[in-house]
């Protein structure tokens, strides 16, 4: 059995945290408050640390005026704390953060999701993988075909695409699982590995 403090720590909360399984416990919300208070903790020193380098320094230490404008948006994000009357201060920054947010996150869907979708589906039909890549996100996108009656051969089609839906849905499902899986199997094997030996390393 290990006798490294920081092993036994690991060990103990690991315990703690799959005791949950069974029933919630002292042990559980105990690991789990100190989980959420090390993560707030974490939070704050970033936030400092971001403070410190990106608005302090380069404002005091080297000159950067510019710099206060993203200062002073900041701080009217905290305007309605400090009374009813100053609740104003907040639209103009969050109106700036939602206007940016939005415009990237639409350039990103439309370059990832349209773009380069269309580019990974423009393929040669020279192979198998291809043709079944092909027909795949055809038949995929049948079933979304709402405008119009769907004729018989459009249904046939549309159930293929349905089936095609259900089976990448399952693959990612289990991917996810697979990770999950591979977390605890990375626990149980430092559990019986580093703290009691079990496991030769």
């Amino acid at each position: 059995m290990s006798t490294s403090i920081v092993t036994w720590v690991g060990a103990l909360v690991t315990i703690g945290a799959f005791s949950y399984l069974f029933k919630e416990n002292v042990m559980y919300r105990t690991i789990e408050h100190i989980y959420v208070g090390a993560a707030a903790g974490y939070v704050i020193s970033v936030g400092y640390q971001n403070l410190l380098t990106k608005a302090w320094r380069p404002l005091v230490n080297e000159g950067h005026w510019l710099v206060i404008i993203p200062v002073l948006l900041g701080l009217m994000l905290f305007g309605p704390y400090f009374g009813s009357k100053l609740s104003w201060t907040r639209r103009y920054p969050l109106s700036l953060i939602i206007g940016v947010g939005a415009g990237i996150t639409i350039r990103s869907a439309v370059i990832e999701q349209l773009t380069k979708q269309l580019a990974s589906t423009a393929l040669p039909l020279k192979t198998i993988n291809n043709v079944l890549i092909v027909a795949g996100v055809l038949a995929t996108l049948s079933y979304f075909f709402f405008t119009f009656k769907p004729t018989r051969t459009l249904t046939g089609v549309s159930e293929v695409g349905k089936w095609v839906i259900m089976i990448t849905f399952g693959a990612a499902f289990g991917n996810a699982i697979m990770g999950r899986v591979s977390l605890v199997i990375g626990r149980v094997s430092f559990l019986f590995g580093e703290w009691i030996h079990l496991i030769k390393q």
